[in-house]
């Protein structure tokens, strides 16, 4: 056999294999089509008693006429309801609620919680917070650890949705060591648990895990568990690691309670690191009391740019006391440049954002009159 003869017939194996492998992608892109339409057609009518259900219809058969659709057609639109499930609030999704247990959709999610497949066991997780069943917490919390990440952060949304203070603990503890659950996915899962899982994030200030500790804080600002605040004025006040004490002054800066104003004013001190006393700057405008203007005043000759930023800030919300710092260090820095990083140039800033932010308060207010 030629060179030229091997190369004719590998040409022509190659061309093949092509042609082949072009037949074998068509015919797979035609049979997803059809088998897609083929669900769609099967579920379009339990589909359109979904859309009557959701809508508010008042047909009161609507419900069992949706029970006694048959399992082949509810596997065709079971994925749409779930879809509506975790859209629909009131009386829609009560009556959603309703037809998925009627139906032993529960007992199954829970069944396939442990399937071998990580998307059977998401979409099981993702039906349960749907359902918002406090019964099916022990197990989602299970899920907290998957060993695949999806998973984990779809049980961790689902306990966010169910909102039982159980699962705060193994929701905090999700945040520690590997198989971790994203830290923003975890807090917004906690903050959802409100006032009633206080007492799991104030233990969670004594977790050794620095990023369990500040998640904590964090939750506990956001909800306004105003009952914390010693707790969170100790963590200021102690906690080795930086980031912890950050996230304690902005809580406090949430809460407002009048004991966070001495804690607060010694963070600002120098010796802290910059972080630290710049957000205990913003805190101590959020708390609003005019004790703190004088030392904020101090703050806008700071050699650090954010705390005096931060100080010039804080001393807008102060109210007169506050305004009367500002314009004082303005007085008395006629001749600096406008942006100049002084006492002058900071609170010169600051009052301009302020002005600015009331000319467009009154022109929105005069757009809607």
């Amino acid at each position: 056999m030629t060179l030229a003869h091997a190369a004719a017939i590998a040409l022509a194996a190659l061309m093949a294999a092509a042609l082949l492998f072009g037949a074998i992608t068509v015919l797979g892109r035609v049979t997803k089509r059809q088998l897609t339409a083929r669900r769609a057609r099967l579920a379009a009518p339990a589909r359109k008693l979904l859309v009557r259900l959701t809508a508010g219809d008042d047909d009161e058969t609507l419900l069992d006429q949706l029970v006694a659709v048959d399992q082949r057609t509810w596997n065709a639109v079971e994925p749409a309801a779930v879809g509506m499930l975790g859209k629909v609030r009131g009386e829609a999704h009560t009556s959603l609620v309703t037809v998925f247990k009627r139906r032993g959709a529960g007992d199954r999610a829970l069944r396939e919680l442990t399937a071998r497949g990580p998307v059977t066991r998401a979409r099981a997780a993702e039906v349960l917070g749907n359902l918002g069943d406090p019964a099916s917490v022990p197990a989602l919390c299970t899920l907290l650890r998957d060993r695949d990440p999806d998973v984990r952060v779809v049980a961790a949304r689902s306990l966010g949705r169910i909102a039982d203070p159980a699962a705060a603990i193994p929701l905090l503890d999700s945040l520690d060591g590997r198989n971790a659950v994203p830290p923003q996915i975890a807090a917004h899962a906690l903050v959802r648990l409100g006032l009633g899982a206080q007492a799991a994030f104030s233990a969670g200030m004594l977790h050794h895990s620095e990023l369990v500790r500040a998640t904590a804080l964090e939750v506990l600002g956001l909800i306004g568990a105003v009952g914390a605040a010693k707790q969170v004025e100790f963590a200021l006040r102690s906690d080795l690691s930086l980031e912890v004490r950050v996230r304690a002054a902005r809580t406090l800066g949430r809460l407002g309670p009048r004991s966070a104003l001495a804690p607060l004013l010694e963070a600002v001190e120098p010796g802290h690191a910059k972080q630290l006393r710049a957000e205990a700057a913003k805190a101590l405008g959020e708390l609003g009391a005019p004790a703190a203007a004088q030392p904020l005043a101090a703050l806008l000759a700071d050699d650090e740019y954010e705390v005096a930023h931060e100080s010039a800030r804080a001393l807008l919300k102060l109210g007169v006391a506050g305004r009367s710092e500002l314009e004082k260090a303005v007085d008395e820095a006629d001749d600096e440049p406008l942006n100049a990083e002084t006492p002058g140039g900071h609170a010169r800033e600051a009052l301009s954002a302020a002005h600015l932010a009331e000319l467009r308060k009154d022109a929105l207010a005069g757009a809607a009159r």
